[in-house]
């Protein structure tokens, strides 16, 4: 929308946004009323057209739901949840608690963006090839880089992630399954054959990357996605910890690895 005319030229509003309108009564929603998105559609559907800008088949709705109930919790074995217990614990506030719970999400927990970017790496030296030379290609890389490969691995699901099988077999099922879910498939095939390891699967970081990447998602819709997914656990972590924890947790097991206790200051 035009700001304003200033001597013949022309200014641009300091924001726009393609994601809602408000007005008197009424919010426009990605060209949808939001009323009727409150009284005709399910969360789901809501959270789909917010993000992406369309509204899901209902197929796609299907999906969105196992999706978003696939990392309600993974209890302490997530870092996001450990860090913002410690900050409910010392700091007994709902929000500060929550935000610092979702700030320890990154490359090494949470975030399928490192996996989707393997993909897009792996659609680059594959060319025109086939979709096993491109995960032979991009293993390759990997482990001669000593690099881990992302969206492989977990300290507690070792031969597979039944998260990231349920998601696989749904996409399936509805039809959804497209090349993304193939390539990562196809790069776990690769890594097994040339390090002889079967206990590092795919997790659902990887397969939340190649699902959102055959559903036409953009890296950070499909991290928009695992975080809402992640939301519900992580706040019934932080009300419970505010409610019934030990107020100023601390690391009571921590070894001391530095220098003893022999030096002195010298005047």
């Amino acid at each position: 929308m035009l700001a304003a005319r200033k001597k013949g030229r022309i200014d641009m509003a300091y924001f726009s946004t393609a994601v809602s309108e408000v007005t008197e009564g009424s919010v426009n929603l990605r060209g949808y009323s939001l009323a009727d998105v409150m009284k005709d559609a399910t969360y789901a559907q809501g959270a789909f057209l917010s993000i992406t800008g369309r509204m899901p088949s209902r197929d796609e709705t299907r999906l969105i739901d196992a999706i978003l109930n696939s990392l309600l919790d993974h209890g302490y074995v997530a870092s996001t949840i450990t860090a913002a217990r410690y900050i409910a614990s010392g700091n007994p506030q709902f929000i500060p608690a929550v935000a610092g719970g979702i700030l320890a999400a990154g490359s090494n927990t949470l975030s399928p963006e490192h996996s989707f970017h393997l993909l897009d790496r792996t659609s680059e030296l594959r060319g025109d090839g086939t979709l096993e030379e491109g995960a032979d290609r991009v293993v390759d890389e990997y482990v001669s880089a000593r690099k881990r490969l992302p969206g492989f691995g977990h300290p507690t699901h070792k031969t597979s992630d039944f998260r990231a099988d349920i998601l696989f077999d749904r996409a399936a099922e509805l039809g959804l399954d497209g090349e993304s879910i193939g390539q990562f498939q196809a790069i776990d095939r690769a890594f097994r054959a040339k390090t002889g390891k079967t206990n590092i699967p795919i997790n659902i970081d990887g397969a939340l990357a190649a699902i959102g990447r055959d559903l036409g998602w953009s890296a950070n819709q499909t991290v928009a996605f695992a975080v809402l997914s992640v939301l519900p656990g992580l706040m019934a972590h932080v009300i419970e910890e505010i409610e019934t924890g030990r107020p100023l947790r601390y690391i009571q097991d921590g070894d001391y690895v530095g220098d003893p206790l022999t030096k002195t200051l010298k005047n």
